[in-house]
């Protein structure tokens, strides 16, 4: 059959109550819909409608569209929610008629909360043509959105609501006091009001590390300034086409130089909390702790410094003036098919990483591959709430843990190489004894790695194939 009908959007519900006034019979449905697939000309869902599921094709763009319903069952409904490709749309459906013209007003739940629609379907293309609104209804509309494709159901479940201002300057000054607010970013925004928030929330919070590092040499501290100049490189590197491409790679360089500051001193962090652990070499740990606290006055004075301050100092002018550095290619575009498309390039990129490691490659392509999926994972961490699909969520899940693990190898990899330098008064017995049972690790932990590489392949290959419906 034939799918004809013009939509519209309502400024509230209170029509529903002028329908009963009316005396017009009103039924109403809980409707939860989910669509298992999404592409520019067709989709595929599943829908509960107060226990009556139902699987629908639709085909088409417009005004009219061709649509084959047929009934299902809660099995089948259940099974398509694991292969959803985009998130649950729910909301309550009040169905009525209207001079012969079946009608419905739909108010959305969840994340598409306050968007009220009403929908009359036609016989015919004429009859949609002449179809005039009753003024009761006119009232409450503010708008037809019959071609607006950010408006079929399909498009609200992979964007959420494309209407609505955002204020990057407001935000900014929001999270200038209070960094740690999960941001939840409109899919609608252009990249460069989305970029400058992000990237204001993560300087934010550099700068909070930085004074308490200034001021305790927290090791914690540390550790989170390192991850906080990595999120930044990683995403000037992963979003270029938003930038200014020259004055991103001045940034790329100098962050960078910040960051190496950092990496002595956690290398030998890392090595003596790892002796600490290990019976006779408390001397050798002591000595470390003591090398690391001269280190520490050495970082801090680094980070600290005028070259470092004006660094940073150029950095926060950029993101609070919004300056052309904004304006590249990409500038404008919505910021979530950009995230979509550079996540999934990512993948593709972890993935070809990922398939050439086996069990003869050296430990080097290995911290290449994590440095790939510590990319994907800053990704999922900022952006991931926006891609709520079950094959997202398992990726997700799954690439964090496989981080972790990538990480603890590249840890054993640095004990090995600074364990070679060592001079101490521990017998050479002991030390090869200790080399041996970290040689173990590195050996566990890449077979656990490899072991692990065809689930995560498989994935992550969904995951990209989810993605991709974001931006065709």
């Amino acid at each position: 059959m034939i799918e004809i009908e013009r939509k519209f959007i309502l400024r509230d519900a209170a029509v529903i109550n002028e329908l009963k006034a009316r005396d017009i019979d009103v039924q109403q449905k809980e409707v939860t819909q989910i669509y298992v697939k999404i592409t520019p000309l067709e989709e595929i869902r599943f829908r509960e409608a107060s226990g009556v599921f139902t699987i629908t094709q639709k085909s088409g763009i417009g005004l009219a569209r061709e649509e084959n319903e047929s009934e299902t069952d809660a099995k089948s409904f259940k099974k398509a929610l694991k292969s959803a490709v985009a998130a649950p749309i729910k909301k309550t459906r009040f169905l009525f008629k209207l001079d012969g013209a079946a009608c419905n007003v739909d108010i959305f739940h969840g994340a598409l909360e306050g968007l009220v629609t009403f929908e009359a379907e036609f016989a015919s293309e004429r009859e949609a043509a002449e179809f005039s609104l009753p003024e009761f209804i006119a009232a409450h509309v503010t708008g037809e959105v019959t071609e607006d494709e950010r408006y079929k159901n399909k498009n609200l479940a992979l964007f959420g609501l494309p209407q609505g201002s955002f204020d990057a300057q407001k935000c900014i000054e929001i999270l200038r006091n209070s960094p740690g607010l999960e941001l939840n970013l409109p899919s609608y925004i252009g990249a460069m009001d989305a970029m400058r928030t992000v990237f204001f929330q993560i300087f934010t919070l550099l700068g909070r590390h930085l004074n308490e590092y200034a001021s305790s040499s927290d090791a914690e501290a540390l550790h989170q300034i390192r991850i906080n100049l990595r999120k930044t490189r990683s995403l000037l590197k992963i979003f270029a086409p938003v930038f200014d491409c020259k004055t991103a790679r001045h940034f790329l360089l100098n962050f960078k130089k910040l960051a190496e500051l950092t990496n002595q001193k956690r290398d030998i962090d890392v090595f003596c909390e790892f002796l600490q652990k290990q019976k006779g070499f408390e001397g050798l740990a002591s000595e470390l702790e003591i090398l690391s606290k001269t280190l520490a006055k050495s970082v801090q004075a680094e980070l600290q410094s005028e070259e470092a301050n004006e660094i940073l100092r150029d950095w926060e002018v950029f993101l609070r003036e919004g300056s052309d550095f904004f304006k590249g290619e990409l500038g404008d575009a919505p910021i979530k098919k950009i995230v979509a498309k550079s996540m999934r390039a990512q993948i593709l990129r972890l993935k070809k990483s990922l398939s050439n490691l086996s069990q003869t490659t050296e430990n080097a392509q290995f911290h290449k591959c994590r440095i790939e999926i510590k990319r994907l994972r800053y990704l999922s961490e900022i952006f991931g709430s926006g891609f709520g699909f079950p094959a997202a969520k398992k990726c997700f899940k799954k690439s964090k843990i496989l981080q972790e693990t990538f990480g603890s190898l590249q840890d054993a990899d640095i004990w090995l190489g600074l364990l070679a330098h060592v001079k101490s008064g521990a017998e050479q017995k002991r030390i090869d004894k200790l080399q041996a049972k970290i040689y173990k690790k590195i050996y566990e932990l890449r077979s656990e790695i490899l072991d692990s590489k065809p689930k995560i392949l498989k994935s992550l290959t969904k995951l990209s194939h989810g993605l991709k419906i974001y931006y065709i």
